[in-house]
């Protein structure tokens, strides 16, 4: 890749969601030339839009069904791809159809644009990718994704699963499949929940994955604790450091005792407590648990927090990716 380190790499992005692909190859000190992006994303793509608006190499795309690779095959040296979870992952117990799921088929039509920029790249081009998913989908789905791959790049295809905890402040167990030569697992880098915080406390050293939605500020911390799922940051350090049990059987007065009453528009501001107890993550705090730069999506104008947290919660851990593409130096 000398040469395409000195030139700069034209990119493929699929299913682009905030451009975190981009994020990940600046840091691992990647050369792009040209990055063409594909989103449909509303919210999404206002953010793509504040970032790289101006930058007329900076191509977006559109839906991916609309894009035919023979139009590129002549320029993408790599492609970038996370397709929908929706029906891969053990989240969602309503329709876990897998590949064949209303959304996550998508990943076909993913399989389609790189096989026909494979057949008509150059002779003389090497065609790499990245692919990241749920580690939580079923056998045959990984199994079918390693095949489609394989059907492609045949034994250059490596599998590999990672915890985004090893790099980052919280647990994001994905699967990275690639043709990137020499990946390995990262290190641990020994970046904890309690490092990101702007104020309060925390019970635990890595924060739950981060999804599109979290626990409300009224009951939620009765799910937090049964279902394992959301994230949340205490006003007072001994209550964060009480057992489990003693903070559920205190929480209701100190509700009781803030008059909170779950008008999440009347908070003004994201660091207050208004629960008299725990509050969210600051957007920037969920970009932390990202390894996104903090006023990355923070500081964009038009979107709201729910649509902020959402598209961060389907973004990529930067530093696990950024650390996969040094293969590509």
């Amino acid at each position: 890749m000398n040469q395409n380190e000195k030139e700069g790499i034209n990119v493929l992005s699929l299913f682009d969601g905030i451009s975190c692909a981009r994020l990940a190859l600046e840091k691992a000190g990647i050369k792009i030339n040209k990055y063409y992006s594909s989103e449909i994303d509303k919210s999404a793509l206002k953010i793509q839009e504040h970032h790289y608006g101006s930058d007329p190499n900076f191509i977006q795309l559109g839906d991916v069904r609309n894009i035919k690779g023979l139009d590129l095959a002549d320029e993408i040296d790599l492609v970038v791809l996370g397709s929908p979870c929706t029906n891969l992952s053990s989240i969602n117990p309503i329709d876990r159809r897998g590949l064949e799921g209303s959304e996550s088929k998508l990943f076909y039509e993913a399989i389609r644009i790189i096989k026909e920029i494979f057949i008509f790249q150059p002779y003389h081009k090497k065609l790499y990718f990245l692919m990241e998913n749920v580690a939580s989908m079923r056998t045959v789905d990984r199994d079918k994704i390693t095949e489609e791959l394989s059907n492609i790049f045949e034994n250059e295809v490596q599998l590999l699963k990672i915890d985004s905890a090893l790099v980052a402040p919280a647990h994001r167990r994905r699967l990275y499949w690639t043709n990137i030569p020499n990946v390995t697992i990262p290190e641990p880098a020994g970046l904890n929940y309690a490092d990101i915080l702007e104020n309060g406390y925390v019970n635990r050293d890595k924060a739950n994955v981060l999804l599109s939605g979290n626990v409300t500020l009224t009951n939620g911390i009765f799910r937090h604790f049964k279902m394992s799922i959301g994230n949340i940051i205490y006003k007072e350090k001994d209550f964060a450091e009480v057992p489990t049990e003693e903070k559920l059987l205190r929480y209701p007065q100190i509700l009781a005792n803030s008059g909170y009453e779950g008008k999440a528009r009347n908070i003004t501001d994201d660091l207050d407590f208004p629960n008299g107890c725990y509050r969210h993550p600051t957007i920037r705090e969920y970009s932390r648990l990202m390894t996104i730069p903090d006023d990355y999506v923070d500081s964009v104008a038009g979107v709201s927090k729910t649509e902020k947290q959402k598209t961060l919660g389907l973004a990529f851990t930067v530093d696990v990716v950024a650390h996969l593409f040094q293969g590509l130096k």
